[in-house]
């Protein structure tokens, strides 16, 4: 996983602490020490897990001021992570009350408890709902449409009964900066709001695409070609971005919509009005995009991913099944730069007919220095080449003899993955040599 700077993504960090910790100092000024340090340390709990919680809409909100320092791949992973830790902080404040004082726990009972308890109550309700639907998504069959709509409802409810609670408890944010600084909180997330859900949706039908072109590319792949409807509407430049980064796309649905898929670009990145996604049938869009027709308009939100093209070293690509798209950009970049560095690429899929991009590969091949090896895991009978799987053992085996200073990029199934980066470290192989792309979202 490439990320853009140690200096920016240390100052990134920096400035997450800074406004995670910000509410502390004006919360917890001039207590009564009468309500005892762990009634105190509680509700700092509380207020930490919600900036924590407050935040999440900033990195949701894909930002590139946001986005740009560490990369989407960085950001969603933080995003997914932080939401379990300020969920653990927020529900410790409800229980060292508890623990602390017993007559706590009548503030459950939300038919006789104050508003600012049913608050609290609906809060910590919407948020366990949350993560559960998040964590259990597939085994519950929730569609990822379905997913996104209840996620963004359910993380709205949890901040704002939060904040409500807050502020009608009104002894740690009673003076006028206190009330000043969530105003101002609450005016950003509102602000926030109107960035994601009106002027981003406007820019996006500005600068629209239309379906060029559809191919089958194996019996549940389809490769979708866009191009600029307007080629002005991305300046002179036209549309940019690096091989190996990904997009949202948004398809038949108004740009204003709240649902939408990320996907892998296919294409080369030296083309600034056309993009291409090879899309495997999966779920919901990906399921209905051969369904798509020529002409028809498509909304995208990118580009996004820190998983990108090495500058100068010899490269091993490493992918399996679908996970090869971001590959193949990099590869028709490549070709289409003309450069000549030494490039191998592994890559792994069930039987020799369901292979990706082949045809993108072959042409690839005619014009790199590349050596592709397809490893097949269930092959036909009239299957010449490897078989078995691109796993650890496959690449252990393979990486004696590269030249050195070979940069690995990889993408894939996770467990591929984790098992590939495992062999990779135990044969020596630099972190900093070793580019990931997890395509698995949610």
């Amino acid at each position: 996983m490439q990320r853009r700077s140690r200096g920016a993504f240390a100052l990134w960090v920096t400035l997450y602490l800074t406004l995670v910790i910000l509410p502390l100092p004006l919360a917890l000024i001039s207590l009564d020490p009468g309500r005892g340090f762990w009634i105190n340390f509680s509700v700092a709990l509380g207020f930490v897990g919600l900036a924590m919680f407050g935040l999440q809409f900033v990195m949701a909100a894909r930002s590139r001021i946001v986005v740009h320092p560490v990369g989407m791949d960085v950001v969603l992973q933080f995003h997914k992570q932080v939401a379990y830790l300020a969920t653990v902080l927020v529900f410790a404040h409800p229980i060292i009350l508890f623990l602390v004082n017993s007559e706590f726990l009548g503030l459950l009972d939300v038919l006789t408890s104050p508003l600012r308890a049913k608050f609290a109550v609906t809060s910590c309700v919407a948020l366990l709902v949350l993560i559960v639907l998040s964590v259990y998504r597939r085994r519950l069959r929730l569609s990822y449409p379905a997913w996104q709509f209840t996620h963004a409802a359910l993380a709205l409810v949890v901040v704002v009964t939060a904040l409500a609670h807050a502020l009608l408890v009104g002894y740690y944010i009673r003076e006028p900066w206190e009330q000043a600084l969530w105003i101002v909180l609450t005016i950003a997330f509102v602000a926030l709001g109107i960035w994601v859900r009106l002027i981003k949706p406007l820019l996006r039908h500005r600068r629209r695409w239309v379906v060029e072109s559809l191919e089958r590319a194996t019996d549940d792949t389809t490769t979708i070609t866009l191009r600029l409807a307007d080629p002005a509407a991305h300046g002179d430049a036209g549309f940019r971005f690096e091989p190996g980064q990904f997009a949202w796309l948004i398809a038949r649905r108004s740009p204003f919509a709240l649902t939408y898929h990320p996907f892998s670009f296919a294409s080369s990145a030296e083309d600034h009005q056309r993009v291409r996604f090879t899309i495997r049938e999966f779920d919901n869009f990906s399921h209905d995009v051969a369904d798509l027709q020529v002409g028809e308009t498509v909304y995208l939100d990118g580009p996004f991913g820190a998983f990108v093209l090495p500058d100068r070293a010899p490269l091993v690509l490493i992918g399996a099944g679908v996970g090869v798209t971001p590959l193949v950009s990099m590869l028709e970049t490549l070709a289409d730069r003309g450069d000549d560095r030494p490039i191998q690429l592994w890559l792994g899929n069930r039987r020799e007919d369901s292979i990706p991009c082949r045809e993108e590969i072959d042409r690839a091949a005619q014009r790199l220095d590349l050596t592709v090896t397809h490893v097949i895991s269930r092959p036909s009978p009239t299957w010449e080449g490897a078989t078995g799987r691109v796993d650890g053992a496959f690449v252990s085996a393979r990486t004696e003899g590269l030249p050195a200073g070979t940069v690995f990029c990889l993408c894939g199934p996770d467990a591929m993955m984790d098992d590939v980066e495992a062999a990779l470290t135990r044969a020596g192989i630099p972190a900093d040599d070793v580019r990931s792309e997890r395509f698995g979202m949610v």
